[in-house]
């Protein structure tokens, strides 16, 4: 009887210090191991035995704090812990969760043995996921994405994905995180560092479950831009709107002019080449919004969206991914979006483009089978081929590059760019490849894409319409040259709807730049001149009557 008291004992002591192990007690009290929830995050820790003390690192956050007291630093400025800091029976340094909160601004919580971001903190959530990644650890980082985007990564392609960071930055320390959200994503917007002096950011979006829906790797830039002296916030409004499809929604902003009475005129903005924001960013200039803003003050509401390859630039692509889904589609959903709305007069629905988004307007209207589009804007749209105009420009950049003397390297890198773009053209005007008959070794992604947009033109497509058209382009523009505009005027010479319009000292992207453009500029601040926008709304008006 002894005996068995004793073996019962044992089991009741073993089965107390099984369920109050240490991590469920501090876990009830509410503290957090310090070292282990920053290292999930990216961050570091070093322990100083001398002073029983703590440095924490955290992107820019600093935080010392020592065990046995209230007292800790954060990046210079004393703060108050909840409690003492603790060492723990499992040696580990705890904090209050709450004071964690505070001071790093992420929300931990254990689950599963481990301490991991609330699902509801979407910058901790983008960190954690990051180190995952970076530590190799693929089944936790898949265990994160909803099932769309986790079909697309198995373990060996998201390993590939690291590699792929690693050898254009290196390995990479965080800088700054924040959320920021449309109607669409939760996103995490992650700046790192490297030790090659290089930075980018990452962007993780989250879908409203709390799940990674698509990533994308950004150049880390600060945001010069700075709004128009015509923007006047009290003369519009802006509300969120969602494009495109059920499966690929869009975040948007319809723009209204203020206190507008009766049904307005509306423009669907469509975007020029590559992933671009619903604001058509590009260094210091956000042309979308200028235009946005500026055509409201003239009565015309504007609607402006992400394009699909900047909000999903993972799910976004397949193999034989076209024009048609990078833009016609989710421009014709826009289209439709403004038919659908009351404020809007449904006969006067226009479409802008700009640059590959001018150059798509013929089709987008070939593709408007109900005729809901009145007219339409092509600004520095390209008259002849994509890859023809693709490898003029290479072929630019590399002239001023020798122009200018610059180091061999440099030279050598941009040569080796102009012979990928000879490669790629010579391909493209070999007869014997097509979409269904690709070469085995097309140096540009995407080959099944060119194939399906080699020898496009705009002009011969719109030869045979007759839809109105406002056909812009600026003098200085680097990527389109104004010859373009005469290529227009000739093939259209037989129609009496069309105008056109050129600008002196206008880039590509609408700004005035007093020296040759080479594409440098973008990175300063800039905007549309109020001339353009007054001539857009001019017409606009004009094409109504």
């Amino acid at each position: 009887m002894k005996k068995s008291l004793s073996f019962s004992l044992l089991a009741v002591m073993l089965l107390a210090c099984s369920f109050f192990s240490p991590q469920r007690i501090y876990a009830d009290t509410g503290l957090i191991p310090v070292r282990e929830a920053v290292e999930a995050l990216g961050g570091s820790v070093i322990w100083s035995k001398e002073d029983k003390a703590l440095i924490v690192t955290l992107g820019r956050l600093k935080w010392n704090m020592a065990v046995g007291s209230r007292l800790s630093v954060l990046n210079g400025t004393d703060f108050e812990l909840g409690q003492p800091a603790v060492m723990s029976m499992d040696h580990k340094v705890r904090v209050p969760v709450e004071s964690f909160r505070q001071a790093l601004k992420i929300h931990m919580k254990p689950d599963d043995g481990q301490w991991k971001p609330d699902a509801e903190d979407t910058s901790g959530l983008g960190m954690y996921w990051m180190r995952l990644l970076q530590r190799g650890d693929y089944d936790q980082a898949r265990g994160l994405m909803n099932d769309a985007l986790a079909a697309l990564f198995p373990a060996d392609a998201l390993e590939q994905y690291r590699h792929n960071l690693e050898d254009a930055y290196g390995s990479w320390t965080m800088l700054t995180a924040r959320s920021e959200a449309n109607d669409v994503h939760r996103n995490a917007v992650l700046d790192y560092q490297t030790p090659r002096g290089k930075s980018f950011r990452m962007e993780l979006r989250f879908d409203p479950e709390g799940k990674l829906d698509d990533l994308a790797v950004l150049h880390s830039s600060p945001d010069v831009y700075l709004p128009p002296a015509y923007d006047d916030p009290e003369r519009y409004t802006e509300q969120k709107i969602t494009v495109g499809s059920k499966s690929l929604p869009l975040p948007g902003i319809l723009t209204l002019p203020a206190g507008s009475g009766g049904k307005l005129p509306a423009v669907v903005l469509v975007h020029g080449s590559g992933p671009n924001d619903q604001d058509e960013s590009s260094g210091g200039g956000k042309m979308f919004r200028d235009i946005a803003a500026g055509l409201a003050q003239e009565g015309v509401a504007v609607l402006r969206y992400s394009k699909r390859t900047y909000e999903y630039p993972n799910r976004s692509l397949f193999p034989e991914f076209t024009v048609q889904e990078e833009t016609i589609e989710d421009a014709l959903s826009a289209v439709k979006l403004l038919r659908q709305d009351e404020r809007i007069d449904p006969g006067r629905i226009y479409v802008l483009g700009h640059s590959q988004g001018g150059m798509l307007v013929p089709t987008i209207i070939q593709e408007d089978l109900d005729g809901s589009i009145a007219g339409a804007m092509l600004l520095s749209a390209p008259s002849g081929s994509l890859e023809d105009l693709m490898l003029q420009q290479y072929q630019g950049i590399m002239k001023r590059a020798v122009d200018n003397h610059e180091a061999a390297a440099e030279l050598e890198r941009k040569k080796a760019k102009v012979d990928t773009w000879q490669t790629a053209v010579d391909l493209l005007h070999d007869d014997e490849y097509s979409k269904d008959n690709l070469p085995a070794q097309f140096p540009l992604p995407s080959a099944y894409w060119w194939y399906d947009i080699r020898r496009y033109s705009g002009p011969l497509i719109a030869r045979s319409q007759h839809v109105p058209l406002l056909i812009l382009q600026g003098e200085n523009d680097v990527q389109v040259p104004p010859s373009s505009l005469k290529v227009w005027k000739q093939a259209l010479d037989t129609r009496t709807d069309v105008q056109y319009k050129s600008y002196p000292g206008l880039n590509h992207m609408y700004a005035l730049y007093d020296q040759p453009s080479t594409g440098e500029e973008y990175r300063f601040p800039s905007n549309m001149p109020w001339e353009v926008i007054q001539d857009i709304a001019d017409w606009i008006h004009l094409a109504a009557k």
